[in-house]
Protein backbone atom coordinates (compact mmCIF):
# COMPACT_ATOMS: atom_id res chain seq x y z
CA UNK A 1 0.00 0.00 0.00
CA UNK A 2 1.38 3.19 -0.76
CA UNK A 3 1.42 6.94 1.37
CA UNK A 4 -1.02 9.31 0.52
CA UNK A 5 1.08 12.63 0.33
CA UNK A 6 0.29 13.06 -3.20
CA UNK A 7 -3.08 13.09 -2.35
CA UNK A 8 -2.84 14.92 0.85
CA UNK A 9 -1.00 17.66 -1.45
CA UNK A 10 -3.62 17.99 -3.68
CA UNK A 11 -6.84 17.81 -1.01
CA UNK A 12 -4.73 20.82 0.97
CA UNK A 13 -3.68 22.80 -1.98
CA UNK A 14 -7.42 22.58 -3.56
CA UNK A 15 -8.42 23.90 0.19
CA UNK A 16 -6.01 26.74 0.26
CA UNK A 17 -7.44 27.21 -3.41
CA UNK A 18 -3.82 27.94 -5.39
CA UNK A 19 -2.75 26.28 -8.71
CA UNK A 20 -0.10 23.69 -9.36
CA UNK A 21 2.45 26.77 -9.96
CA UNK A 22 1.91 28.75 -6.94
CA UNK A 23 2.77 26.10 -4.83
CA UNK A 24 5.99 25.16 -7.12
CA UNK A 25 7.03 29.05 -6.43
CA UNK A 26 6.52 28.69 -2.72
CA UNK A 27 8.33 25.68 -2.60
CA UNK A 28 11.04 26.75 -4.83
CA UNK A 29 10.70 23.60 -7.42
CA UNK A 30 8.65 23.09 -11.10
CA UNK A 31 5.12 22.86 -11.70
CA UNK A 32 6.24 19.54 -12.80
CA UNK A 33 7.42 18.44 -9.29
CA UNK A 34 4.22 19.44 -7.92
CA UNK A 35 2.40 17.33 -10.83
CA UNK A 36 4.61 14.34 -10.04
CA UNK A 37 3.51 14.81 -6.38
CA UNK A 38 0.17 14.87 -6.95
CA UNK A 39 -0.32 12.02 -9.34
CA UNK A 40 2.43 9.79 -7.22
CA UNK A 41 5.44 9.28 -9.56
CA UNK A 42 7.32 10.89 -7.06
CA UNK A 43 7.76 12.10 -3.67
CA UNK A 44 9.08 15.90 -2.33
CA UNK A 45 12.77 15.70 -1.22
CA UNK A 46 12.48 15.16 2.69
CA UNK A 47 13.73 18.75 3.04
CA UNK A 48 10.71 20.28 1.70
CA UNK A 49 8.10 18.03 4.46
CA UNK A 50 8.76 20.72 6.90
CA UNK A 51 7.81 23.66 4.11
CA UNK A 52 4.88 22.17 3.23
CA UNK A 53 3.87 21.19 6.21
CA UNK A 54 4.15 24.44 7.32
CA UNK A 55 1.84 26.39 4.26
CA UNK A 56 -0.66 23.81 4.77
CA UNK A 57 -0.76 24.39 8.44
CA UNK A 58 -0.85 20.81 9.44
CA UNK A 59 1.48 18.58 11.21
CA UNK A 60 4.17 16.41 9.15
CA UNK A 61 2.59 13.26 10.14
CA UNK A 62 -1.07 14.62 8.94
CA UNK A 63 1.24 15.05 5.54
CA UNK A 64 2.62 11.55 5.54
CA UNK A 65 -0.86 9.59 5.64
CA UNK A 66 0.13 6.25 5.46
CA UNK A 67 -1.04 2.99 5.32
CA UNK A 68 0.62 0.47 7.91
CA UNK A 69 2.33 -1.64 5.23
CA UNK A 70 4.67 -0.80 2.21
CA UNK A 71 4.83 -3.15 -0.77
CA UNK A 72 7.77 -3.85 -2.48
CA UNK A 73 8.12 -0.85 -4.90
CA UNK A 74 7.24 1.53 -1.73
CA UNK A 75 10.11 0.52 -0.10
CA UNK A 76 12.59 1.02 -3.36
CA UNK A 77 11.18 4.44 -3.40
CA UNK A 78 12.03 4.91 0.09
CA UNK A 79 15.22 3.56 -0.03
CA UNK A 80 16.52 5.09 -2.75
CA UNK A 81 15.42 8.73 -1.24
CA UNK A 82 17.22 7.74 1.43
CA UNK A 83 20.49 6.94 -0.10
CA UNK A 84 20.02 10.06 -2.81
CA UNK A 85 19.66 12.34 0.36
CA UNK A 86 22.87 11.20 1.67
CA UNK A 87 24.36 12.96 -1.15
CA UNK A 88 22.75 16.28 -1.13
CA UNK A 89 21.54 16.54 2.45
CA UNK A 90 23.41 16.52 6.01
CA UNK A 91 23.81 13.26 7.46
CA UNK A 92 21.50 14.12 10.61
CA UNK A 93 18.74 14.82 8.56
CA UNK A 94 18.96 12.42 6.64
CA UNK A 95 19.07 9.87 10.07
CA UNK A 96 16.01 12.27 11.59
CA UNK A 97 14.24 10.91 8.36
CA UNK A 98 15.24 7.51 8.41
CA UNK A 99 14.09 6.89 12.05
CA UNK A 100 10.89 8.55 11.74
CA UNK A 101 9.89 6.31 8.80
CA UNK A 102 11.26 3.49 10.99
CA UNK A 103 8.70 4.64 13.56
CA UNK A 104 5.86 4.86 11.42
CA UNK A 105 6.13 1.54 9.67
CA UNK A 106 7.73 -0.33 12.63
CA UNK A 107 5.18 -3.09 11.75
CA UNK A 108 6.12 -3.29 8.17
CA UNK A 109 9.12 -6.11 8.81
CA UNK A 110 10.19 -6.03 4.95
CA UNK A 111 10.44 -2.63 5.39
CA UNK A 112 12.58 -2.37 8.75
CA UNK A 113 14.88 -5.24 7.94
CA UNK A 114 15.88 -2.85 4.58
CA UNK A 115 16.02 0.28 7.11
CA UNK A 116 18.67 -2.07 9.13
CA UNK A 117 20.68 -2.54 6.08
CA UNK A 118 20.42 0.86 5.26
CA UNK A 119 22.00 1.68 8.70
CA UNK A 120 24.60 -0.78 8.01
CA UNK A 121 25.60 -0.05 3.94
CA UNK A 122 25.89 4.07 4.78
CA UNK A 123 27.72 3.79 8.45
CA UNK A 124 30.24 5.87 7.25
CA UNK A 125 28.02 8.50 5.91
CA UNK A 126 25.99 8.77 9.31
CA UNK A 127 26.56 11.06 11.89
CA UNK A 128 28.81 11.18 15.24
CA UNK A 129 31.00 9.50 16.16
CA UNK A 130 31.61 5.51 16.98
CA UNK A 131 29.70 5.37 14.08
CA UNK A 132 30.31 1.44 13.15
CA UNK A 133 29.44 0.40 16.91
CA UNK A 134 26.68 2.87 17.61
CA UNK A 135 24.86 2.25 14.27
CA UNK A 136 25.62 -1.38 13.83
CA UNK A 137 24.00 -1.81 17.45
CA UNK A 138 20.99 0.06 16.01
CA UNK A 139 20.45 -2.12 13.14
CA UNK A 140 20.63 -5.33 14.92
CA UNK A 141 17.73 -3.87 16.99
CA UNK A 142 15.76 -3.53 13.78
CA UNK A 143 16.62 -7.34 12.85
CA UNK A 144 16.00 -8.86 16.32
CA UNK A 145 12.82 -6.79 15.76
CA UNK A 146 11.82 -8.72 12.60
CA UNK A 147 12.84 -11.95 13.52
CA UNK A 148 11.04 -11.73 17.10
CA UNK A 149 7.92 -10.40 15.51
CA UNK A 150 7.41 -11.07 12.02
CA UNK A 151 5.72 -14.32 11.01
CA UNK A 152 7.10 -15.06 7.89
CA UNK A 153 9.92 -18.26 7.87
CA UNK A 154 12.16 -16.18 4.95
CA UNK A 155 11.93 -13.00 6.57
CA UNK A 156 13.17 -14.62 10.08
CA UNK A 157 16.05 -16.48 8.80
CA UNK A 158 16.69 -13.30 6.75
CA UNK A 159 17.00 -11.19 9.73
CA UNK A 160 18.75 -13.86 11.71
CA UNK A 161 21.80 -13.87 9.21
CA UNK A 162 21.90 -10.14 9.38
CA UNK A 163 21.56 -10.03 13.09
CA UNK A 164 24.59 -12.25 13.13
CA UNK A 165 26.64 -10.44 10.20
CA UNK A 166 26.02 -7.77 12.93
CA UNK A 167 27.24 -9.32 15.91
CA UNK A 168 30.62 -10.16 13.59
CA UNK A 169 30.95 -6.39 12.31
CA UNK A 170 30.54 -5.90 16.47
CA UNK A 171 33.49 -8.65 17.12
CA UNK A 172 30.93 -10.39 19.55
CA UNK A 173 32.25 -13.82 17.71
CA UNK A 174 30.64 -15.88 19.89
CA UNK A 175 27.25 -14.80 19.69
CA UNK A 176 27.45 -14.62 15.95
CA UNK A 177 28.78 -18.51 15.90
CA UNK A 178 25.82 -19.15 18.32
CA UNK A 179 23.36 -18.00 15.99
CA UNK A 180 24.71 -19.36 13.30
CA UNK A 181 26.05 -22.44 13.92
CA UNK A 182 30.09 -23.77 12.93
CA UNK A 183 28.44 -26.26 10.58
CA UNK A 184 28.05 -25.35 7.15
CA UNK A 185 24.06 -26.18 6.44
CA UNK A 186 23.46 -28.65 3.86
CA UNK A 187 22.50 -26.56 0.52
CA UNK A 188 18.92 -27.58 -0.45
CA UNK A 189 18.31 -24.74 -3.44
CA UNK A 190 14.50 -24.59 -3.22
CA UNK A 191 14.45 -22.50 -6.81
CA UNK A 192 14.76 -26.06 -8.58
CA UNK A 193 11.42 -26.99 -7.17
CA UNK A 194 9.63 -23.69 -7.82
CA UNK A 195 10.97 -24.20 -11.43
CA UNK A 196 9.32 -27.97 -11.77
CA UNK A 197 6.24 -27.20 -10.33
CA UNK A 198 5.81 -24.43 -12.99
CA UNK A 199 6.83 -25.93 -15.62
CA UNK A 200 4.32 -28.66 -14.82
CA UNK A 201 1.87 -26.03 -14.72
CA UNK A 202 2.65 -25.43 -18.06
CA UNK A 203 4.48 -22.21 -17.02
CA UNK A 204 7.76 -23.09 -18.88
CA UNK A 205 8.72 -18.99 -18.79
CA UNK A 206 7.99 -18.59 -15.53
CA UNK A 207 10.22 -21.38 -14.84
CA UNK A 208 13.05 -19.74 -16.72
CA UNK A 209 12.74 -16.97 -14.76
CA UNK A 210 12.93 -18.67 -11.70
CA UNK A 211 16.07 -20.04 -12.49
CA UNK A 212 17.83 -17.55 -14.66
CA UNK A 213 17.66 -15.71 -11.27
CA UNK A 214 19.09 -18.78 -8.56
CA UNK A 215 21.76 -18.77 -11.25
CA UNK A 216 22.57 -15.02 -11.50
CA UNK A 217 22.10 -14.53 -7.54
CA UNK A 218 24.73 -17.66 -6.89
CA UNK A 219 27.06 -16.67 -9.44
CA UNK A 220 27.20 -13.37 -7.77
CA UNK A 221 27.55 -14.87 -4.26
CA UNK A 222 30.38 -17.02 -5.74
CA UNK A 223 32.21 -14.45 -6.91
CA UNK A 224 32.26 -13.16 -3.14
CA UNK A 225 33.32 -16.18 -1.44
CA UNK A 226 35.96 -16.05 -4.14
CA UNK A 227 37.09 -12.87 -2.50
CA UNK A 228 36.72 -13.72 0.94
CA UNK A 229 38.54 -17.23 0.71
CA UNK A 230 42.02 -14.96 -1.03
CA UNK A 231 42.23 -13.31 2.43
CA UNK A 232 42.75 -16.73 3.63
CA UNK A 233 45.05 -17.89 1.33
CA UNK A 234 48.08 -15.59 1.67
CA UNK A 235 50.29 -17.92 3.44
CA UNK A 236 49.66 -20.36 0.41
CA UNK A 237 51.18 -18.35 -2.39
CA UNK A 238 50.35 -21.13 -5.13
CA UNK A 239 46.78 -21.55 -4.03
CA UNK A 240 46.21 -18.19 -4.00
CA UNK A 241 47.47 -17.36 -7.53
CA UNK A 242 45.37 -20.10 -8.47
CA UNK A 243 42.42 -19.11 -6.81
CA UNK A 244 42.69 -15.23 -7.99
CA UNK A 245 42.90 -16.91 -12.09
CA UNK A 246 40.04 -19.16 -11.65
CA UNK A 247 37.85 -15.91 -10.10
CA UNK A 248 39.09 -14.49 -13.43
CA UNK A 249 37.89 -16.91 -15.54
CA UNK A 250 34.69 -17.34 -14.07
CA UNK A 251 33.80 -13.59 -14.29
CA UNK A 252 34.94 -13.65 -17.66
CA UNK A 253 33.02 -16.47 -18.62
CA UNK A 254 29.84 -14.66 -17.53
CA UNK A 255 30.47 -11.23 -18.18
CA UNK A 256 31.07 -9.91 -14.86
CA UNK A 257 32.65 -6.39 -16.65
CA UNK A 258 29.48 -5.29 -17.88
CA UNK A 259 27.06 -7.92 -15.63
CA UNK A 260 27.74 -6.76 -12.38
CA UNK A 261 31.05 -4.70 -12.74
CA UNK A 262 30.98 -3.71 -8.82
CA UNK A 263 31.10 -7.41 -7.43
CA UNK A 264 34.09 -7.49 -10.35
CA UNK A 265 35.96 -4.66 -9.01
CA UNK A 266 35.16 -5.94 -5.14
CA UNK A 267 37.21 -9.19 -6.79
CA UNK A 268 39.94 -7.40 -8.34
CA UNK A 269 40.92 -5.65 -5.51
CA UNK A 270 40.46 -8.07 -3.06
CA UNK A 271 43.08 -10.08 -5.34
CA UNK A 272 45.32 -6.75 -5.32
CA UNK A 273 45.70 -5.88 -1.75
CA UNK A 274 46.71 -9.91 -1.36
CA UNK A 275 48.85 -9.64 -3.79
CA UNK A 276 50.71 -6.25 -2.42
CA UNK A 277 50.93 -8.12 1.24
CA UNK A 278 52.44 -10.97 -0.37
CA UNK A 279 55.19 -8.43 -2.04
CA UNK A 280 54.19 -9.67 -5.43
CA UNK A 281 54.48 -6.77 -7.28
CA UNK A 282 53.89 -7.43 -10.82
CA UNK A 283 50.60 -9.47 -10.22
CA UNK A 284 49.33 -6.50 -8.22
CA UNK A 285 50.42 -3.80 -10.91
CA UNK A 286 49.00 -6.20 -13.68
CA UNK A 287 45.29 -6.48 -12.08
CA UNK A 288 45.30 -2.80 -11.00
CA UNK A 289 45.67 -1.97 -14.50
CA UNK A 290 42.97 -4.40 -15.48
CA UNK A 291 40.54 -2.81 -12.42
CA UNK A 292 41.38 0.35 -14.00
CA UNK A 293 40.06 -0.23 -17.12
CA UNK A 294 36.87 -1.74 -15.89
CA UNK A 295 36.04 1.21 -13.78
CA UNK A 296 37.02 3.58 -16.87
CA UNK A 297 34.39 1.78 -19.13
CA UNK A 298 31.62 1.55 -16.43
CA UNK A 299 29.21 4.05 -16.41
CA UNK A 300 27.79 4.97 -12.79
CA UNK A 301 25.56 5.11 -11.50
CA UNK A 302 25.04 0.86 -11.71
CA UNK A 303 21.88 -0.52 -11.38
CA UNK A 304 21.64 -4.39 -11.26
CA UNK A 305 20.35 -5.58 -14.76
CA UNK A 306 20.26 -8.74 -16.63
CA UNK A 307 22.44 -9.06 -20.16
CA UNK A 308 22.18 -11.25 -23.48
CA UNK A 309 22.50 -14.59 -21.38
CA UNK A 310 20.47 -13.15 -18.19
CA UNK A 311 17.42 -12.05 -20.20
CA UNK A 312 14.86 -12.82 -17.88
CA UNK A 313 15.74 -11.37 -14.68
CA UNK A 314 14.53 -7.73 -15.38
CA UNK A 315 11.37 -8.40 -14.04
CA UNK A 316 12.81 -10.25 -11.17
CA UNK A 317 14.78 -7.68 -9.79
CA UNK A 318 12.02 -4.78 -9.98
CA UNK A 319 10.02 -6.56 -7.92
CA UNK A 320 12.98 -7.31 -5.18
CA UNK A 321 12.32 -4.92 -2.08
CA UNK A 322 14.83 -2.42 -2.91
CA UNK A 323 14.46 -3.32 -6.23
CA UNK A 324 17.02 -2.93 -9.31
CA UNK A 325 19.61 -0.44 -7.17
CA UNK A 326 22.44 -1.48 -5.31
CA UNK A 327 22.26 -0.83 -1.65
CA UNK A 328 24.90 1.79 -1.53
CA UNK A 329 25.31 4.79 -3.69
CA UNK A 330 27.02 3.41 -6.58
CA UNK A 331 28.86 6.78 -7.70
CA UNK A 332 29.88 6.25 -3.88
CA UNK A 333 31.43 3.09 -4.68
CA UNK A 334 33.40 4.58 -7.14
CA UNK A 335 35.16 6.97 -4.81
CA UNK A 336 35.62 4.52 -2.45
CA UNK A 337 37.13 2.03 -4.85
CA UNK A 338 39.57 4.68 -6.10
CA UNK A 339 40.39 5.92 -2.59
CA UNK A 340 41.30 2.33 -1.34
CA UNK A 341 44.01 2.12 -4.39
CA UNK A 342 45.10 5.67 -4.00
CA UNK A 343 45.48 5.49 -0.27
CA UNK A 344 46.69 2.26 0.56
CA UNK A 345 49.88 2.12 2.15
CA UNK A 346 50.94 -1.46 0.99
CA UNK A 347 51.63 0.67 -2.35
CA UNK A 348 54.29 2.81 -1.18
CA UNK A 349 57.49 0.73 -1.60
CA UNK A 350 56.33 -0.57 -4.81
CA UNK A 351 59.50 -0.10 -7.65
CA UNK A 352 57.57 0.75 -10.61
CA UNK A 353 56.60 3.63 -9.19
CA UNK A 354 56.03 5.28 -12.88
CA UNK A 355 53.34 2.63 -13.54
CA UNK A 356 51.88 2.85 -10.45
CA UNK A 357 51.37 7.00 -10.81
CA UNK A 358 50.04 6.59 -14.15
CA UNK A 359 47.17 4.80 -12.60
CA UNK A 360 47.16 6.93 -10.10
CA UNK A 361 46.64 9.77 -11.88
CA UNK A 362 44.04 7.79 -14.72
CA UNK A 363 41.72 7.39 -11.14
CA UNK A 364 41.87 10.70 -9.67
CA UNK A 365 41.08 11.85 -13.39
CA UNK A 366 37.80 9.52 -13.11
CA UNK A 367 36.94 10.85 -9.19
CA UNK A 368 37.43 14.57 -10.46
CA UNK A 369 35.13 13.98 -13.35
CA UNK A 370 32.26 12.34 -11.01
CA UNK A 371 31.73 10.00 -14.47
CA UNK A 372 34.01 7.65 -16.65
CA UNK A 373 37.52 8.29 -17.86
CA UNK A 374 36.15 9.12 -21.20
CA UNK A 375 33.22 10.78 -20.42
Amino acid sequence: MEMNIGTIIMEKRKEKQVTQQELANFVGVSKASVSKWETGQTYPDITLLPLLAAYFDITIDSLLTYEPQLDNHEIQRIYGMLKNSLETKSADDVLATTRSFIRRYYSCYPFILQMGLFLLNHVDLLPGEDKITRYTKEARELFIHVRTQSKDPELITRALKYEAYSSLTLQEFDQALEILGEQVPVIFPVESLIAMAQQQKGEPQQAQITLQSAIYQYTTVFLSFLSNYLQLLLQQPEKYNETVQRGRGFAKLFHFETLHPVAFMNFQLSAIFGYAQMQNESAAIELLGEFLEIIKQTVFPVDLHGDDYFDRIDEWLENLEIGNQLPRNSSVLKEDFIDLVIDHPLFVNFSNQQELNRIYDELKAIKTKGGTADA
